[in-house]
């Protein structure tokens, strides 16, 4: 390459890198003078929002109210959702997780404290219930046992039960069924101390399934809404922080300006 071509290709080189530099300037300049403009444009904006969420979050607090009281006036009214035939049937045929569940929910609905072991089913124990009154407050080892599984329920069954009651530091036993024990059980539980409930006791004790499922459902319709709400609540408060960005960027933008 000879020295003509050298410097034609190094003219070329400048001239397109003098209009780059023009054109950032340009751009800078645009920039600096639609900062101001453009913060204050996402601070208008995220003060929209943050009112749009914050109503928001209002109306679901007072949902997550209406749903409260809802809740407590259908436990008022305990006695409206009398167990049926059909009910009565179909708690006779619930096996394993089923009948667990609902156990398990019918004593929380009742106001009970459940404690679950540490470990899955040890000693046969499937939760622990707390009984509080005035005087005292008594912890019972619990096992639920479906129809199908009540042959299971021997000596060597009930001293594993009794082992996982003084390994929780429980006061009795309780073992629930929805089926019937044998006369020979039934002789082994009051041997050895440990309270039992067969299928009459759950419905003479127990909510219906009508009251079941619908408090299992102003629950859940609780719990999703309690959930909306603090998602809800937590955009007000990103609101905030980005509010407080934009405000500091747009102090400085401001006072870089005057100078």
């Amino acid at each position: 390459m000879n020295p003509i071509d050298i410097l034609i290709v190094s003219l070329i080189a400048f001239i397109v890198f003098y209009y780059a530099y023009l054109r950032y300037k340009e751009e800078k300049y645009k920039e600096e003078k639609m900062l101001i403009p453009t913060l204050e444009s996402y601070k208008n904006k995220f003060l929209e929002e943050k009112q749009q969420f914050l109503k928001k979050s209002e109306d679901l607090k007072q949902k997550l109210l209406q749903l409260k009281e809802e809740l407590e006036n259908l436990k008022k009214n305990f006695n409206s959702y009398p167990w049926t035939q059909s009910q009565i049937d179909y708690l006779k045929s619930m096996k394993g997780s089923e009948l667990e569940y609902f156990l398990t929910q019918s004593f929380e609905m009742l106001g009970f404290t459940l404690i679950d072991p540490p470990i899955y089913k040890d000693h046969h124990i499937d939760t622990i219930i707390k009984y509080e009154d005035e005087k005292k407050v008594e912890y019972f080892a619990v096992d639920f046992v479906d129809f199908t599984e009540i042959k299971k329920i021997d000596d060597k069954y009930i001293k594993e039960l009794l082992k996982g009651k003084d390994k929780y530091g429980c006061q009795k036993v309780l073992i629930i069924t929805n089926g019937y024990f044998s006369e020979n059980q039934k002789e082994r539980f009051i041997k050895s101390d440990i309270n039992f409930f067969e299928l009459e006791q759950i419905v003479k004790f127990l909510p219906s399934l009508n009251f079941f499922y619908r408090y299992d459902e102003l629950k859940s319709k609780y719990y999703a809404c309690e959930i909306l709400h603090k998602e809800t609540f937590d955009e007000v408060i990103r609101r905030d922080h980005w509010l407080e960005e934009v405000e500091e960027k747009l102090l400085q933008a401001i006072e870089k300006q005057k100078n």
